[in-house]
């Protein structure tokens, strides 16, 4: 099969359902330069660091899209769109990837942008010390970088790597000058890209601001118009309170809203004074992974009566008046790869659910409302059965599952914590159910949290979950170019999954927007929670 820059677009060209297919929102004719553009957003999604080379996070990675253009774009259809990369190509079986470089570009602090700044950034995010390992794994196994000329580069692998765009879309390239001045440590204040803001300020827990680059060039494509962004100012405020978050911009405090509660329907949904939008996102879903390397969640029988235990849909009328979307497997059911299986495997069944944890050895005991152990393998008789469930956000979830549970005779302990202390009990393996989400409609993530390869510091493989067959059908996921097989793959997996219940599904998060009417060109991309802000101005 010959993997053409056509045939690698449609990998991902297919949309789920649910995902806005949209460019941006209606502008008046006439664009005004200048203003800040503010946007309130939820606190528990501050990165922990801005260096996306380093976090995995996503909002890392779009507050990095600010600052600095990628090699490619995807673009609010799902097509992927030359931005530092004007055209590539990839050979017969997949194994060489060539890309022309923009000329004529410089970075913000003048450092000339040409092909061996591109292997400076990649060398980067695969040397050990940068412990880069969503990113590193996404550029998967480089075998070698060849400089053809100064804006030529040529990626060699050992095996065909299809999902390289998917990966460059998201890498920020940093300026080598830079990056090797500040250091990793402290080059996450310091940022210098080619994009069209600098990063003016970190403030921790209240605020980022990003200051319009004067000399961009609109090398975007998602840049409608020649030089530098409208915009003067774009300040993001990181704001703890959700009904302070979801009033922000009713109160007039800010122009955008990001990320809102399902609350902030009834404040501006059909309101003619503002914009309010609902976006789904694909991936897979708030789901929490089990760590199943200790009891009680290293017996399948009680991660299966987890499963049959949770009624969702109960939950998402309780919780959301069901504006939530469906999340039944490992990819949510918004997603083009969904397997409608996972659906049916594990209907609500409380039934099930007793007689899989009596069978375990967790039995009811006269007058105690929480199951004790009676010869369960390593676990004291008489010890109950509490199950921690660990996440960032969302803890509603987890108490509305909480009060489900109890009536089984589990202890479901919930308690959010913030990103960096979530990652720190990963790395120690202290956990239980331990919230694990991506987004991406490319079914590659499948194998970013799933494939044992990646169990070990900085992977996304956090549950102790070794199964070769797993392995092998989720490493296809990266060789196999044909969109349809890719899917079939991907339901492979995700049976696998199900059928040894290593997470416990719950809903999908839609992403709720809202915004001041003078915000004009506000660009959404195809995937829920992210836009872009190269032609984006304020109307006076």
């Amino acid at each position: 099969m010959i993997f053409s820059r056509r045939s690698a677009s449609a990998m991902v060209a297919s949309l789920a359902m649910g995902l806005l297919s949209t460019s941006a929102i209606a502008q008046t004719p006439t664009p005004t330069p200048g203003g800040n553009l503010t946007i309130a957003w939820r606190a528990n999604q501050e990165p922990a660091s801005l260096d996306g080379h380093i976090d995995p996070f996503q909002s890392t990675w779009l507050f990095n899209s600010f600052v600095a253009d990628p090699l490619v774009v995807l673009d609010g259809e799902a097509k992927y769109r030359p931005a530092l990369a004007t055209a590539w190509e990839v050979n017969a079986d997949g194994t060489v990837w060539t890309f022309r470089l923009r000329a004529g570009v410089r970075f913000q602090d003048g450092t000339p942008f040409n092909a061996a700044a591109v292997k400076y950034n990649i060398e980067r995010i695969m040397a050990p010390a940068t412990a880069s390992k969503q990113l590193a794994s996404e550029l998967g196994p480089i075998r070698s970088i060849d400089l053809v000329d100064d804006l030529t580069i040529r990626l060699n692998y050992p095996q065909p790597w299809v999902t390289l765009l998917d990966g460059l879309r998201r890498m920020p390239i940093w300026s080598p000058t830079a990056a090797e001045r500040f250091g990793l440590q402290e080059f996450q204040r310091n940022l210098v890209g080619t994009g069209p803001f600098t990063l003016g300020e970190w403030v921790k827990n209240d605020r980022m601001v990003f200051r319009r680059w004067a000399d961009y060039g609109g090398w975007n494509p998602m840049s409608t118009h020649q030089g530098p962004a409208y915009l003067d100012q774009v300040t993001v405020r990181f704001i703890g309170e959700n009904a302070v978050l979801n009033e922000a911009v009713r109160a007039g405090t800010t122009l955008v809203g990001f990320s809102l509660t399902p609350d902030s329907r009834e404040i501006y949904n059909n309101r003619p004074n503002f914009r309010f939008m609902s976006l789904g996102q694909s991936g897979t879903g708030l789901q929490q992974v089990m760590n199943i390397r200790r009891p009680p969640l290293s017996d399948l029988r009680v991660r299966q009566a987890l499963l049959f235990a949770r009624d969702m849909p109960a939950i998402n009328r309780l919780l959301y008046d069901g504006t939530y979307i469906a999340s039944d497997g490992p990819l949510d059911n918004v997603h083009r790869c969904f397997w409608p299986g996972a659906t049916a495997m594990y209907a609500p069944n409380a039934d099930r659910a007793r007689q899989l944890l009596d069978e375990a050895g967790w039995r009811v005991v006269q007058g105690q409302p929480i199951r004790q152990s009676r010869g369960v393998e390593g676990v004291p008789d008489g010890t109950p059965l509490r199950v921690r469930w660990t996440t960032i956000h969302h803890r509603e979830i987890g108490e509305a599952l909480q009060s489900q549970y109890r009536r089984l005779g589990i202890d479901l302990q919930v308690e959010q914590v913030p990103g960096p202390i979530q990652l720190d009990r990963v790395n120690r393996r202290d956990f239980d159910l331990m919230f694990l989400r991506q987004r991406s409609p490319d079914p590659v993530i499948l194998d970013q949290v799933w494939n044992s390869r990646w169990d070990q510091p900085g992977g996304w493989a956090w549950t102790g979950f070794k199964n070769d067959e797993l392995d092998r059908v989720v490493g296809q996921l990266r060789v196999v170019g044909d969109d349809t097989r890719r899917c079939e793959i991907a339901k492979q997996a995700q049976e696998i999954l199900m059928r040894n219940a290593v997470m416990l599904p719950t809903l999908s998060e839609p992403v709720f927007i809202a915004m001041s009417p003078r915000v004009q060109n506000f660009q959404m991309g195809s995937e829920g929670n992210w836009f872009f802000l190269h032609s984006t101005w304020i109307q006076r």
